[in-house]
């Protein structure tokens, strides 16, 4: 009795198995699909970015009101270039594969307007360790575990 009734089973249960590989290949797909991108992805000379914010631990720990007033543009000469509200500065930067530095961050000092975050920004381009993309979106990840979101402009 139980082989006539796994029998009558058996088409059920293949095709319920091919449904669960097919469901597991195509999210294994989309998850490939979503993964940045190589780690041989250009690096973003000749662009820039604007500064999205900065999130640290998951919480969001600056966000501009205007994100073209904080930009960066990095040169082929290991140059940045540096908007920092009412600001402006440049740094050096080194690249190798996914790790940057930027080092020594020097900018002019107007006082800028209340609520500004030219020096939070400067603050978090100094803990800049690492960079990569989410989607068009560039990611400068800090020593301290921050991340910092830029999307070109």
């Amino acid at each position: 009795m139980l082989r006539t009734l796994l029998r009558s089973l058996g088409p059920r249960l293949r095709s319920l198995r091919r449904r669960r590989m097919l469901l597991g290949v195509t999210a294994l797909a989309a998850t490939a699909c979503a993964a940045l991108p190589p780690a041989d992805a250009p690096f973003p000379v000749g662009t820039t970015f604007a500064w999205l914010g900065t999130d640290a631990g998951g919480v969001r720990r600056n966000a501009p009101a205007d994100a073209a007033r904080y930009t960066i543009a990095f040169d082929g000469s290991g140059r940045a270039v540096l908007r920092l509200d009412c600001n402006r500065g440049t740094a050096q930067w080194q690249r190798d594969g996914e790790r940057l530095a930027l080092a020594p961050i020097a900018s002019t000092k107007m006082m800028c307007p209340r609520g500004s975050l030219d020096v939070a920004y400067g603050a978090d381009l100094a803990q800049v360790a690492g960079w990569r993309y989410d989607g068009s979106v560039l990611v400068l990840s800090g020593r301290d575990g921050s991340t910092m979101r830029f999307r070109p402009l």
